[in-house]
């Protein structure tokens, strides 16, 4: 039992650890095709499109109910995870830069989770996690600082998608929503609510560059929305909502990190210092208490022995 607790841990870290690399990737193809031909509404749209016709393809060979996923709960959960998430962060992305995008939205991530948490089911963080969350919002103000802020309305729009994805962390787990549920349900279903709104809204793909589509395509529609999608939802299966969401945390880094090398974002030294404190927070809140509770029983089990 205590093997199998474990092994459920490290996978929902590694699971983890592969969402901060896929989304990471994400801000930057994402900032790189807003500054192209594609509108916002072109990405998203690209994106459902594509996993939606994928995973109902899938639905039907599985032979899976696609009535049973439209309840009340999953399509709330999907469009929070989907529609909401995408276009607040693709909305506050254009007015800000990639690394700011992953600072606010993946440094309150934790925060909004523990709060939604605290809210819906009365559980309070213990006191190492405290000094995790405090240390996390210190490095994310150091490097939200660092590359000039954003405006109002951009900060605005990536904490409207850091609660949608928040919401939906907590309440798939409250709720109980199994995995092939949620890897079908997401992608279908707001293609279903998006597509006919896209119809209306302003577009260029018609005058798009064919590698630029596909690129949007098997990214945004295949590697965030079906295996980051998998990755998320594992990890907050096997460690809790607030905890993966805190793992989250390193997507600043990763992304300060690809903004240098892919969109010419230069380090400085107050972004050297934001991910040092960055890391610290992290293993605080992830690592330290459990280290601690480990020490106290030491300590009981070497007092009963004397």
């Amino acid at each position: 039992m205590e093997r199998s607790i474990k092994f459920d841990k490290v996978t929902g870290l590694l699971a983890g650890l592969t969402m901060v690399m896929i989304w990471s990737g994400w801000i930057i193809i994402s900032k790189w095709g807003l500054s192209r031909a594609l509108t916002v509404w072109d990405v998203t749209g690209i994106r459902f499109v594509t996993a939606g016709s994928i995973v109902l393809i899938y639905a039907l060979l599985s032979k899976t109910s696609i009535k049973a996923l439209f309840t009340p709960r999953i399509i709330l959960c999907s469009l929070c995870c989907g529609l909401f998430y995408v276009c607040a962060s693709l909305i506050g992305l254009l007015m800000s830069d990639a690394a700011n995008t992953g600072v606010i939205i993946n440094g309150s991530l934790p925060i909004m989770c523990a709060a939604i948490v605290f809210v819906w089911k009365k559980v309070r963080l213990n006191n190492a996690q405290y000094v995790g969350v405090f240390l996390i919002l210190v490095a994310n103000f150091l490097l939200f600082t660092s590359t000039g802020g954003a405006t109002l309305s951009a900060l605005f729009w990536l904490l409207m998608a850091a609660f949608a994805i928040a919401f939906y962390s907590v309440s798939m787990k409250v709720w109980g929503l199994n995995l092939k549920t949620v890897m079908i349900a997401v992608p279908l279903i707001n293609a279903v609510f998006f597509t006919p709104i896209w119809v209306f809204l302003p577009s260029h793909i018609s005058i798009a560059p064919i590698d630029e589509i596909l690129l949007q395509g098997v990214y945004q529609g295949i590697i965030v929305s079906i295996i980051a999608l998998f990755c998320m939802t594992y990890s907050i299966n096997k460690l809790g909502a607030v905890t993966a969401s805190t793992i989250m945390a390193l997507v600043p880094v990763v992304s300060v990190l690809l903004a240098m090398v892919f969109l010419e974002q230069l380090m400085t030294l107050q972004m050297l210092i934001s991910i040092i404190v960055c890391s610290v927070g992290i293993a605080c809140y992830s690592g330290l208490q459990p280290f601690l509770l480990y020490l106290k029983r030491k300590g009981r089990s070497e007092v009963l022995r004397k």
